[in-house]
C-alpha cells in the first residue's frame, strides 16, 4: 500500500519551481499561440486563419523540437505523478475527541 504524508506533499508542491516557458523567437511564438495552444485546448484551427508570413520552416522545426524535448517530457512527468496519486486508497481514521 502506498502511503503519502500530505503535509510533506504540500510543502514539496509549494517549494517546487514553477514551469518557465523556453524563450521563443517571434515566428515560433506565433505558432505556439496560434496553433499549439489552440489545439491543446481542443479548439478548431483553420488554415485560413493562419498568417503564413508570420513564421518560416525553421519556426516549424523549433516548435516541433519544443514539443518533443520540453512539453512532452513535462507532460510525461506530470502524468506519472498524477497516476501515482490516483492509486492512493483513502483511509479513514477514527476521530479523537478531547
Amino acid at each position: 500500500m502506498l502511503k503519502i504524508n500530505i503535509s510533506q506533499l504540500m510543502v514539496a508542491v509549494q517549494e517546487a519551481p514553477s514551469f518557465d516557458f523556453p524563450e521563443m523567437n517571434e515566428g515560433t511564438s506565433y505558432l505556439f499561440i496560434s496553433l499549439f495552444c489552440r489545439l491543446a485546448s481542443d479548439e478548431d484551427v483553420l488554415l485560413s486563419d493562419l498568417d503564413l508570413n508570420a513564421f518560416n520552416i525553421e519556426d516549424i522545426d523549433s516548435i516541433n523540437d519544443l514539443y518533443n524535448n520540453v512539453f512532452e517530457q513535462s507532460n510525461y512527468q506530470v502524468n506519472g505523478i498524477a497516476s501515482a496519486l490516483r492509486r492512493i486508497a483513502p483511509v479513514s481514521k477514527a476521530a479523537a475527541y478531547v
